[in-house]
């Protein structure tokens, strides 16, 4: 079935003035944003730079990604060439890392005049990505800090400029958090928010009311065996797409089934993920804010003091 990197080639050849943007570009940016532009960060943040150009940049010195599976050069070689993507500029980026504490990264598509995709990273390889994950169940966590002063910056620098912003898995609920507690001036010019497979706001540590302003511009999407998607879900309307891989590996966007400028539905999420989301949930009721701080916070740093700050799957890929 086709996917991400079949609808670049495919769609490639049409601009954003003729097919205006779609879900599936939005699944492009958030995958994009795992990728390490550190290197590109100062030119991005002054002059910018194209997609095309930092893809370029990335096949000659080498990359790194931290994304689930391999972004592989053919992910890249596509948006080098595509007519749609290769002028998208890059205006904003920031990394922010520290190996005991956060793991935070947003970047900027300028993908037509006075159009912009804010793009916020998922948990990447990082020990630490993970720990956050699990701190979102008793606490604020930093990179939602970040994500908010981050989104509240770049809209700033744009002023005649309208916002689509988005994320993978953890990306999603930064995307989610950050809308919701900017202000309204900023929410005004925020046109739709993506959540692609990631939590939602816990309303033990955040009143979730908040989400109220923003509900109408969610487009909630997950494959068929949700999980991550399904941690504190209080989005009434979900998307449910068909993947091709089994279950927690569906939360690889480049599993996801793409027909056209649209993912391929699927009906519901699938019932034996449904029971496995029913059991997180009856863990979570059962632990109060306290033990699960004890926990997450004992169990990862036993891992990171031991040495282990990067999970497995991180790429260095070079073009040798």
């Amino acid at each position: 079935m086709a996917n991400i990197i079949d609808y670049i080639k495919w769609r490639g050849d049409l601009s954003f003035d003729i097919s205006p943007f779609n879900e599936l570009d939005n699944a492009v940016f958030s995958l994009f944003s795992y990728l390490d532009l550190k290197d590109l960060q100062s030119k991005i943040n002054s002059t910018g730079i194209t997609i095309s150009d930092a893809c370029k940049y990335l096949l000659d010195h080498g990359y790194h990604c931290g994304y689930m599976s391999d972004l592989t050069t053919d992910f890249l070689n596509s948006i080098v060439v595509s007519q749609r993507f290769s002028k998208v500029m890059i205006l904003d980026y920031i990394d922010l890392y520290h190996e005991k504490k956060y793991q935070f990264s947003s970047t900027g598509f300028m993908y037509n005049d006075g159009l912009m995709y804010i793009a916020f990273r998922g948990t990447d390889d990082s020990v630490v990505a993970w720990k956050e994950d699990f701190m979102m169940s008793f606490s604020v966590i930093p990179a939602q800090k970040f994500a908010l002063d981050f989104l509240k910056k770049v809209i700033s620098h744009h002023p005649n400029t309208d916002f689509i912003v988005g994320g993978h898995s953890k990306g999603g609920n930064l995307a989610i958090y950050s809308c919701a507690m900017c202000d309204e001036i900023f929410k005004d010019r925020i046109t739709a928010i993506y959540n692609n497979d990631g939590p939602d706001l816990c309303d033990e540590v955040i009143n979730t009311d908040v989400m109220n302003s923003i509900k109408d511009k969610i487009i909630k999407i997950v494959p068929d065996f949700c999980v991550v998607g399904m941690i504190f879900n209080n989005t009434e309307n979900i998307k449910v797409v068909k993947a091709d891989n089994i279950a927690f590996l569906q939360h690889d966007i480049l599993n996801w089934n793409c027909i056209g400028t649209s993912f391929e539905y699927a009906t519901d999420v699938n019932k034996n993920a449904d029971k496995f989301n029913s059991f997180v949930d009856r863990i979570l009721e059962n632990t109060d804010l306290g033990k699960r701080k004890e926990y997450v916070n004992s169990f990862f740093d036993k891992i990171i003091d031991a040495g282990t700050t990067r999970l497995p799957w991180g790429k260095n890929n070079r073009n040798t």
